[in-house]
């Protein structure tokens, strides 16, 4: 049943593509999370990327405002994103009409020209600098959606979910940011503006000296190295043994000097970005009691981590 949904959907995009945008080619699908999203490919060539906004938790003035972002994004000799497609009537989104009869919100984007990011230093310096291009556009920010990517609300929200299923855990992350929050950490350094929201090498595409960010549909308005922190949450998750030298050049590239305050305010970031993705698994995600374990347990260590400034990219 779900293939046969799948291919209905992918017919019925490939349709609307044409019809609306005038872009011809096998659709097929990418990711089918939160949000749904395809490719339009013609032949060897990726021609666009169409996005089935999340049922929920996105409104319509959310996706507009992501949508003057980048339009009004500057390119730069180290920076670009991936644009979002203005179709025949002149719309840079649109509702589209699922086979089933419900509707979602749908954007089309090009696609970001380049290779994926490396684990490399040379590609870490340039994503730095091309996440500092970024947030130095501060113009930008009144364009973003009015939604702040941090709030103590909701992370009281999220612990309390997190509480359902485990107090124990929830105990233990509170006291980690309880530590974080006494140690001076919950002062606010750095650049306030927009934020991309979900900074991670999966979203960049690297072509000679310029990186192309894209999947801005997480982004918003607050402390604006909770992206530099997004770094080094991915860090602190991958194998590579590597994870020193890339910090180093990322910071490099970026602009900014690890003193210790620096320090303590990013591992808070690290912790509020990591209670960002259990919020999000809690509200789109269906995960069985096992994986849940896992996932929190894994949370609770990451924490911990920050609290304790164990995080690799400042031990390694």
């Amino acid at each position: 049943m779900q293939q046969e949904l799948r291919a209905a959907v992918e017919r019925a995009i490939h349709a609307y593509v044409a019809d609306t945008y005038g872009l011809t080619g096998r659709v097929s699908t990418v990711v089918k999370g939160a949000n749904w999203t395809f490719v339009v490919r013609d032949g060897a060539q990726d021609r666009a990327f169409v996005r089935l906004y999340r049922t929920w938790g996105r409104s319509a003035a959310d996706v507009a405002s992501e949508m003057a972002v980048l339009r009004a994004l500057q390119s730069t000799p180290a920076l670009d994103a991936s644009r979002p497609l203005i179709d025949h009537e002149g719309r840079s989104f649109s509702t589209f009409e699922l086979p089933d009869r419900t509707k979602r919100l749908l954007g089309v984007f090009a696609p970001a020209a380049g290779r994926e990011l490396a684990a490399t230093p040379a590609d870490w310096y340039r994503a730095g600098v091309a996440l500092s291009d970024l947030h130095r556009q501060t113009r930008l920010t009144k364009l973003a959606p009015s939604r702040e990517v941090l709030s103590e609300a909701r992370d009281k929200e999220t612990l309390a979910m997190i509480a359902e299923r485990s107090p124990r855990l929830a105990d233990d992350i509170s006291k980690s940011l309880s530590l974080l929050l006494g140690a001076g950490a919950s002062q606010s350094i750095g650049p306030t503006g927009l934020c991309h929201g979900d900074v991670r090498p999966m979203n960049m595409r690297v072509q000679d000296e310029r990186v192309t960010f894209f999947d801005f549909d997480d982004c918003g308005r607050g402390p604006q190295w909770l992206d530099v922190a997004a770094m080094v949450l991915w860090l602190e998750l991958t194998a590579d043994d590597r994870v020193g030298a890339l910090w180093k050049a990322f910071l490099t590239g970026y602009g900014v000097d690890e003193n210790e305050s620096f320090v303590y305010f990013v591992c808070r970031m690290v912790a509020g970005h990591q209670l960002r993705i259990l919020r999000f698994l809690f509200d789109y995600c269906e995960l069985d009691g096992a994986l849940w374990a896992d996932v929190l347990t894994q949370a609770k260590t990451t924490v911990s981590k920050a609290a304790h400034r164990q995080l690799r990219a400042f031990v390694s």
